[in-house]
C-alpha cells in the first residue's frame, strides 16, 4: 500500500468514527477489524515516528478485542468496574489517537 492509499483509508475510517452516533466502545469494536486490516499494509513510507504510535494504536486495538467476535460484551472494553466509564474512555482515547494520526499524515501529503 502507498502512502497516499493509506492516508486514504485512514481518511475514510475517520469520517465513519465522525458520522456514527453511538457508544464508543461499540464503534471501536466495528471498525477494529478495518484497522487491523490496515496494520497488516503499512506503508514503507511512513515516518518513524508516526510508524511507532500507529504500530502502538494498533496493539492496543488488538488487546481489546472481544472474546467472542460475535459478542462485543466480551471485550475488556465492557468492564462493569466504573459503571463501564474506563471501557468508553479507552475508546474515544484509541480514536482521538486515530484522528490526530490521520490528521499528521494528510500533512506529510500536503
Amino acid at each position: 500500500m502507498t502512502l497516499p492509499e493509506f492516508q486514504n483509508s485512514l481518511s475514510t475510517l475517520v469520517m465513519q468514527f465522525q458520522v456514527a452516533n453511538y457508544d464508543a466502545r461499540h464503534l471501536l469494536l466495528d471498525r477494529s477489524d478495518q484497522i487491523l486490516e490496515l496494520a497488516e499494509q503499512t506503508p514503507a513510507g511512513l515516518p518513524d515516528r508516526l510508524l511507532t504510535e500507529w504500530q502502538s494504536i494498533c496493539a492496543e486495538v488488538k488487546s481489546v478485542q472481544p472474546e467472542y467476535k460475535s459478542h462485543h460484551k466480551t471485550s475488556i472494553l465492557f468492564d462493569r468496574q466504573g459503571m463501564g466509564q474506563p471501557g468508553v474512555q479507552k475508546a474515544k482515547t484509541l480514536i482521538t489517537r486515530i484522528v490526530a494520526l490521520t490528521r499528521s499524515v494528510e500533512r506529510l501529503e500536503s
